[in-house]
């Protein structure tokens, strides 16, 4: 039996009324669908008697009026004129691909869940309904600089919007807030916590609401790369404001997330739009940094990208705001007109900072995660990670800030051993607000993720795509990435790296693991290597540090904590003698020193580190 609605007849009903009142069908079409219903209510009314015969005789049309009517048409000729007439006062000529279904979806007061990458113009498909219809659209974001720069920019053409946020003068707030309770406004921007405030909360009931967008709408999962769990409070928005739709908006969900979003927010039936990925003006780029003189290879290559003829406008993101401040200090001391943004510096710096990277007085700026998620510089040509991030789906929504004009761009990540131990310390510090595992298995799972991704022997943006079940295949219209067409500076960095790690005698790349000798070779690919292929084990010192009769004491202890972990296995199976005489003499106290031993890798760390320190505490 087919699966229908509880009443057939009035969800039928209902989708005929959304799609005229979008103009998404022709009159005939109408009185066609109008004759249909008649005919349904009929059988609909006989069902008592033989349920499944009505079924069957109601299905067919049902299904078939219901694909077609549905899926909106573009807003041509059969688009709302307020529709066409907002479009030409935005400057929008034409849609682009995916924006058509949410517009005409909010238009007609059904929900909608729209994944579009970065720079694919998600803004527009809660802007055009927004003053297209005749009540009020809210939108809630937790980036106040996006808020503040789509205020601006509509406020400019002359449209009627509102901003309340936490930047504002309390006049500023208040005025914002009356114009909305006197009906002024058709657009209201603001972030979560605004709901908190009762006299804003009166004054958006104090309208009509026609729409309720959710940009960021990944943070409401806990699957999502920024899961915040205040947003779990947006679902109780509807019922307070009472929407006739509501619209979740991200740029990097997987389908599960997206699944979890629409369980969330309490989606009704969503009109689903997932346009592709891949961003085919983009060259992905990883290069891997390890050994002796890492630092400074990271900083040529830095300085070498961004002083190409194409290298700037530039983003360099950062994992930590003391790292923030050492680059953008760096880059001015290399003669760049830099500067460096975080959260934790004052309101005035932090603006002035993003006014001069947005305005051209700056052509790089070093910054954390915080910048950049609504900061619409259309011309950036080159987004360099200073640091492994924490997933995936933040790595890729950060790199497409770049080339979003469709000019050629590139997104480069410069990945160093060191930042693991980072990556595992946050990793392990997501216990969860219940004291469970989600959240950490959460965390994990995103390691796991960006360090595959790392580690790809195989195209960097295919990699990307597949992540994101993205069925496309990959198609650059450029350069594609570092294994596809490295570049020549890859190339170097790759050469001069392997041939310091061959000079001192090992060839761990980022995320090798430990044991028997997994290693990475030229070209990145991986290679294994026999047990007698391998440097003789020092016994006498470790780095040329001689050791100390406490340290050989300490190593033995370490082989016999080795022979318990291996639990039956041969020991080489947990790390190799070499390692543990260098653990012996540095005595690392945290993830990130034990992960500059060679031989020492994440999944050691995962296994094995708890335990170690234990062993090391005792002995200190």
């Amino acid at each position: 039996m087919p699966h229908l609605p509880v009443d057939p007849v009035a969800d039928l009903a209902m989708v005929v009324a959304r799609a005229e009142a979008a103009g998404g069908i022709a009159p005939d079409d109408a009185s066609t669908a109008d004759r249909l219903l008649d005919a349904l209510r009929d059988d609909w009314r006989d069902m008592q008697g033989e349920p499944r015969a009505a079924l069957g005789r109601i299905a067919a049309p049902l299904r078939a009026r219901r694909d077609a009517l549905d899926a909106p048409a573009p807003p041509r000729g059969g688009a709302p004129r307020a529709l066409r007439e907002v479009l030409g006062q935005m400057g929008v000529e034409s849609l682009r691909p995916g924006q058509d279904r949410p517009i005409l979806a909010a238009l007609a007061g059904a929900d909608s869940l729209v994944v579009m990458p970065t720079g694919s113009g998600k803004s527009l498909c809660f802007q055009a309904p927004a003053f297209a219809s005749g009540g009020l659209t809210v939108v809630v974001s937790p980036l106040i600089a996006l808020i503040q720069d789509q205020h601006d920019r509509l406020a400019a053409a002359g449209l009627p919007v509102a901003m309340v946020t936490s930047l504002q003068s309390g006049r500023e707030m208040h005025d914002a807030i009356a114009r909305i309770a006197r009906g002024e406004v058709r657009l209201v921007l603001c972030a979560p916590e605004r709901f908190a405030h009762e006299a804003f909360t009166r004054a958006v009931q104090a309208n009509p609401v026609d729409l309720l967008a959710i940009d960021e709408a990944h943070c409401v999962s806990e699957w999502g790369h920024d899961f915040r769990p205040e947003s779990l409070q947006l679902a109780r928005l509807r019922e307070v404001l009472r929407p006739r739709a509501v619209m979740a908006l991200t740029a990097t969900a997987t389908p599960a997330v997206s699944d979890e979003i629409t369980a969330r927010l309490a989606l009704r039936d969503p009109v689903t739009v997932r346009t592709g990925f891949d961003r085919p003006n983009l060259a992905f780029d990883v290069v891997r940094l390890d050994g002796k003189g890492a630092v400074a290879r990271k900083w040529a290559m830095l300085e070498s990208g961004l002083s190409a003829p194409d290298g700037t406008p530039a983003i360099v993101y950062c994992g930590t705001r003391k790292a923030t401040e050492e680059v953008a200090e760096g880059l001015q001391a290399r003669g760049f007109r830099a500067v460096g943004y975080h959260a934790g510096l004052p309101d005035e710096e932090r603006i002035a900072a993003q006014d001069a990277f947005m305005s051209g007085q700056a052509d790089v700026i070093a910054a954390t995660n915080a910048f950049g998620m609504g900061i619409d510089r259309s011309d950036v040509r080159g987004v360099w990670h200073w640091s492994i991030p924490t997933s995936l789906e933040g790595y890729y929504q950060e790199a497409g800030r770049g080339g979003r004009d469709g000019l050629p761009g590139r997104a480069v990540l410069l990945a160093m051993r060191a930042d693991l131990g980072r990556l595992i310390r946050f990793a392990n510090q997501h216990d969860g607000p219940d004291g469970g595992r989600v959240a950490r298995d959460r965390a994990w799972t995103a390691y796991r993720a960006i360090n595959a991704y790392i580690e790809s022997p195989t195209c960097r943006r295919q990699a990307i795509l597949d992540h994101f079940g993205d069925a496309a295949p990959a198609a650059a219209a450029g350069r594609c990435c570092d294994v596809c067409d490295p570049p020549a500076d890859v190339e170097a960095a790759a050469a001069s790296g392997s041939a310091r790690r061959a000079s001192s005698g090992s060839a761990s790349g980022v995320g090798a693991s430990s044991g028997a000798g997994s290693d990475r070779g030229e070209g990145g690919r991986s290679i294994r290597l026999r047990r007698d292929d391998r440097a003789p084990d020092t016994q006498a010192s470790v780095d040329g540090v001689e050791m100390a009769p406490e340290d050989e004491r300490l190593f033995e202890q370490l082989r016999e904590w080795r022979r318990e972990r291996a639990d039956g296995k041969p020991a080489y199976t947990v790390c190799a003698d070499a390692a543990l005489r260098t653990i012996a003499v540095r005595r690392p106290t945290d993830e990130a020193s034990l992960l500059d031993v060679k031989g020492v890798g994440p999944a050691f760390v995962e296994r094995h580190s708890a335990s170690l320190f234990d062993v090391l505490q005792q002995a200190a």
